[in-house]
């Protein structure tokens, strides 16, 4: 491709990464907004925190819209306290609560704290209402600098297929390189009726960071651009950490980790995954997990958030 022609085809792609993706994420002045924020005129401040009796009230008298309306309570944990409460009777205490999948003691600790409970408009969908009952499928991407992971589940929660692959070092003067390889990893991609990548633009833009984080949001938008026509959303890994109640810095992937090996030892409270005993066998004798594990995570997450909880 001659080098003008290629400038162009360079600009097309990142414009029309930046045009379609939803309003809400695009950057206004560097800075990144995450499709989980919410604006602030959409927000009703309570006026003090809430003790635990109050908030153990509330769970054991809302019913299912005054659920709904409680940040954080989406349709699956909604449905949930329901049912329990239907089999059950009231619960007896907010560590009674937290057995149920989903509830972590962080979200309760949010839950309690006056700042963040808050009366507000859920998020608008990534996806509309047709895709979503239609999917039997989606594709986890993780981006890294030097390597590529993608997890294929089915919504029965299966595994399909993961993978780790090496990606050739990105530097300033190899933009078509990097394009072809682009390409090249579209091709090793299964087929799916959604594609869920890694927010690059999540990455601070500072200090060490800066010359990592620039070319994964060049990934990411020539990603994005080459799975057209088909559907693709970005996660932010803040989204993913939150849900699982993952730790933060370091102790982040080992977390991640663990959360898995839970999926895979059916002692998880969030989920039931089926596994292969080949598949299991692969993660356990790899020395690097956590690219896979946070490529697992993010597809349960977007099932739960997206799928599952409307």
């Amino acid at each position: 491709m001659a080098p003008k022609s290629f400038a162009n085809e360079i600009m097309k792609t990142t414009l029309g990464y930046f045009q379609r993706r939803p309003a809400t994420w695009k950057n206004t002045v560097g800075i990144s907004r995450s499709p989980y924020c919410m604006p602030f005129h959409s927000l009703r401040f309570s006026s003090s925190d809430l003790s635990h009796n109050e908030l153990l009230e509330r769970f054991n008298m809302f019913n299912k819209q005054q659920l709904l309306n409680m940040k954080g309570i989406g349709q699956l944990k909604a449905n949930l306290i329901i049912n329990y409460r239907t089999s059950n009777g009231s619960f007896s205490s907010l560590d009674q609560l937290q057995q149920l999948r989903g509830f972590s003691s962080k979200l309760i600790d949010r839950l309690l704290k006056s700042e963040n409970h808050l009366s507000i408009r859920r998020y608008p969908p990534l996806i509309d209402q047709d895709l979503r009952k239609s999917i039997q499928s989606i594709v986890s991407i993780d981006l890294g600098f030097k390597n590529f992971a993608y997890v294929h589940i089915n919504r029965e929660l299966t595994l399909l297929d993961w993978r780790k692959l090496s990606f050739p070092t990105m530097t300033s003067n190899s933009l078509q390189t990097t394009y072809e390889n682009v390409i090249g990893i579209r091709r090793t991609l299964p087929a799916a009726d959604v594609y869920v990548i890694e927010q690059a633009s999540a990455i601070p833009h500072h200090g060490a960071s800066f010359n990592t984080g620039i070319p994964l949001r060049i990934l990411e938008a020539f990603l994005y651009c080459v799975l057209q026509p088909n559907k693709v959303v970005s996660m932010n890994a803040k989204t993913v950490q939150s849900y699982f109640n993952l730790s933060k810095g370091p102790q982040k992937k080992t977390d991640a980790i663990n959360k898995v090996l839970e999926l895979m030892n059916g002692k998880s409270k969030y989920h039931n995954v089926t596994f292969t005993n080949q598949q299991i066998s692969e993660f356990t004798s790899i020395t690097k997990k956590d690219d896979l594990s946070d490529c697992l995570l993010q597809a349960l997450t977007f099932y739960d958030k997206e799928v599952f909880d409307f």
